[in-house]
């Protein structure tokens, strides 16, 4: 008997949880429609809603519509560098000395440089200015440090306007030799490919030399990128002498009365002698060639690196010869300030920038342009040593 009233309270037990899990699959559709419908009502609500305040609306268009999309890279590109140059407003000016010179330091414009701004600061005349101006003042001021330190760079982007023909001019009966070196991993074919892009929608005709027969699948890489530009490319097989790709190609651009020829180069290490040489015999191959190449030899330099582009640009300088730098990956360093040591330090002209990976993102170094995205400042300031510095 005990039995069976056992079986039937389990009998019943499983049906009422049948039944719970029956109502529950109900109840659980009707949260979702009420979701749905609360949902539509905050929609409703949000679109019934004043439009943004005018001012903040204004500004925000402004803001877009005011920068050219290369100037909009810029910013963007600097923007975790400026993030170090925004401080608490109101600063005493002691607090304001310091906040500076963590700034500089942080962004990696070096020790020397920093002290040697700090000190060019007018101190006696940021105290008679009010507090809430100050920092606007003391970015002003070192604007223009800022500006004078990169005149090479803002020179040669002033010949580059004023000449009839946008730096590089091509020359005439014969191609124009540009040889890109640099250590491993700063991205030399990269910048081959985006300035080859640049100067066939100038109109100009370009081959590529695959001159990096040192790492694997480097001539397959530029020569991707040949195929996608529809330029020719001159290359070796892997492990040949790179010298004699060179020649190769010069000699062909020569015969096909070629405007450009962007020579690749191994990756090699500053400090190692023996691939530095390698370097020097490249060069005097190409003299060979043609007297007179590579007509321009421009370091690429990977902005992360900081100060250690540096020590890379002064022995590159002193083996073989630098005509101007390509810095790359800027997008999203906060290494900005390296960018004036460099500058200033090798008084070499920067030639171009990479701000990102599309062939677009390859841009011409404009001085001025590059201190007021790095400190936050207005595109009416004037910030070159040419011009005089916006007063408050």
């Amino acid at each position: 008997m005990e039995k069976f009233v056992l079986e039937d309270l389990i009998m019943l037990l499983g049906t009422f949880g049948l039944l719970l899990a029956f109502m529950w699959l109900v109840l659980r559709k009707k949260p979702k429609h009420r979701a749905d419908h609360h949902l539509a009502e905050t929609s409703s609500t949000v679109s019934n809603l004043p439009a943004e305040s005018p001012s903040v609306a204004k500004n925000t268009a402004s803001d877009t519509q005011s920068k050219s999309p290369e100037k909009s890279s810029w910013w963007a590109a600097l923007a975790k560098t400026r993030s170090r140059f925004s401080w608490a407003s109101n600063l005493e000016i002691s607090e304001l000395k310091s906040a500076i010179e963590e700034a500089c330091i942080v962004c990696d414009m070096g020790v020397q440089n920093t002290n040697e701004a700090i000190e060019a600061l007018p101190w006696d005349e940021l105290k008679n200015v009010s507090d809430e101006k100050r920092e606007l003042a003391a970015k002003l001021a070192l604007s223009k440090t800022l500006g004078s330190w990169l005149e090479a760079s803002h020179n040669a982007q002033k010949n580059e306007q004023t000449s009839s023909n946008n730096w590089p001019t091509p020359k005439t009966g014969q191609p124009t030799v540009i040889w890109f070196v640099g250590v491993n991993g700063v991205g030399k074919t990269t910048s081959i490919a985006k300035f080859a892009h640049e100067l066939v929608g100038k109109g100009h005709s370009v081959l590529l030399a695959a001159g990096d027969t040192f790492r694997a699948a480097a001539s397959e890489q530029l020569e991707t990128w040949a195929k996608r530009l529809d330029v020719p490319c001159v290359r070796g097989a892997a492990g040949a002498d790179s010298s004699a790709v060179l020649f190769d190609a010069i000699q062909s651009a020569q015969a096909k009365k070629i405007d450009f020829v962007l020579c690749d180069s191994a990756g090699r290490l500053h400090n190692h002698a023996q691939l530095m040489d390698a370097l020097s015999k490249n060069q005097r191959v190409m003299n060979k060639a043609l007297e007179g190449a590579p007509h321009e030899t421009l370091l690429v330099l990977d902005a992360h690196t900081g100060q250690n582009m540096l020590a890379q640009a002064k022995q590159f300088q002193a083996d073989i010869g630098l005509t101007g730098l390509i810095l790359t990956k800027l997008d999203g360093s906060a290494r900005g300030g390296a960018v004036v040591a460099v500058s200033r330090q090798t008084g070499l002209p920067i030639r171009r920038l990479g701000l990102g990976e599309k062939e677009t993102d390859f841009v011409k170094f404009e001085a001025a342009a590059f201190i007021k995205a790095l400190l936050g400042l207005d595109d009416k300031v004037k910030v070159n040593s040419q011009e005089p510095v916006q007063s408050l």
